[in-house]
């Protein structure tokens, strides 16, 4: 039986300046599992609403898709920097780290934008309304038999530029021959569900940075995304429970079901991230477990779901 003298200190037992082993980074930590009064006994999201706030999104989604890709890297690049601009860790290597993605999100953005420029912000061929290409326009070439050096080489450039715009003409029959098959309606599919994964990032990413929890759709249904901690939510946040959407597709769906019988409705990117959906409305206006609505600069405050400084108070 282990003595009292010999029994391992606890986190809060160690002295504040003595440094921190390997081992002491390989226990269980209480603090880091704990969940912040302000969040207890706030009202869940109901269901049909994550549910409708998903579909709206989605939708808000697939209309983004239809523009062109330079507007998808100045907002990628927008992104990448933002992961950036929060102080996560004091280390060495996460200042260098971030600074890395700082710079490279802002290349990113400035090449995006040179690319953008005399472009079409929206992709043509999403509505089919490309010009409709002329058929490639064949020369004769006609050479003499005393022709010289320059004449040939005259000759063989329009032959190959003759070649090259039957290569594309051919490519574009081949693509109207096979028309709605289902090869075809299968390449474009995943062509168009890359780009809207890419979308999706982006989407998710800094709306709910920006929103303090919400996207467009979230806010349509009155619910909000916030930490167990109760810190605010950073865009690293933002960017890690996105990717929780990829494991729930990873798991067949299963991982968004489980809010149906968690207790906490936490589907399988809210355990990734560490967070939880409430209705933002009720939070508001009632605080945790119905009490009044807690002061401005109160511990409860910090949470945007339970700030009152946007909605009247209730009398």
């Amino acid at each position: 039986m282990t003595s009292e003298a010999e029994a391992p200190r606890r986190r809060e037992d160690v002295p504040a300046g003595e440094p921190k082993t390997r081992a002491a980074r390989r226990t269980l930590k209480l603090d880091a599992l704990a969940v912040d009064d302000a969040v207890l006994d706030l009202p869940l999201a109901a269901p049909w609403r994550r549910a409708g706030a998903m579909v709206v999104d989605l939708a808000a989604i697939g209309a983004l898709s239809l523009l062109a890709g330079p507007v998808l890297g100045a907002l990628t690049g927008v992104t990448v920097a933002l992961l950036g601009s929060r102080r996560v860790s004091v280390s060495r290597f996460w200042m260098t780290f971030r600074w890395v993605l700082i710079v490279l999100g802002a290349c990113v953005v400035v090449l995006s934008l040179f690319l953008m420029a005399g472009r079409p912000l929206v992709r043509t061929t999403a509505f089919n309304i490309a010009r409709e290409t002329p058929p490639p326009r064949i020369e004769q070439v006609l050479l003499s038999p005393s022709a010289g050096t320059s004449e040939l080489r005259r000759a063989v450039s329009v032959l190959e530029r003759q070649v090259e715009a039957l290569r594309e003409d051919n490519e574009r029959l081949r693509r109207e021959a096979r028309g709605n098959s289902f090869v075809a309606a299968a390449s474009d599919f995943s062509g168009t569900l890359g780009l809207t994964f890419g979308w999706a990032g982006v989407y998710f990413t800094l709306f709910t940075t920006w929103l303090r929890g919400r996207t467009p759709g979230k806010a349509l249904f009155r619910i909000r995304v916030v930490r167990l901690d109760g810190r605010p939510l950073g865009a690293m946040d933002a960017f890690v429970r996105n990717g929780g959407y990829a494991a729930g597709l990873a798991t067949g769906s299963l991982g968004f079901l489980r809010l149906l019988w968690d207790p906490n409705r936490q589907a399988i990117q809210d355990k990734i991230a560490g967070t939880v959906v409430v209705a933002s409305d009720t939070a508001m206006r009632l605080g945790p477990a119905g009490r009044a609505a807690p002061p401005a600069g109160s511990p409860e405050a910090r949470i945007e779901g339970v700030d009152t400084a946007d909605v009247p108070q209730s009398q």
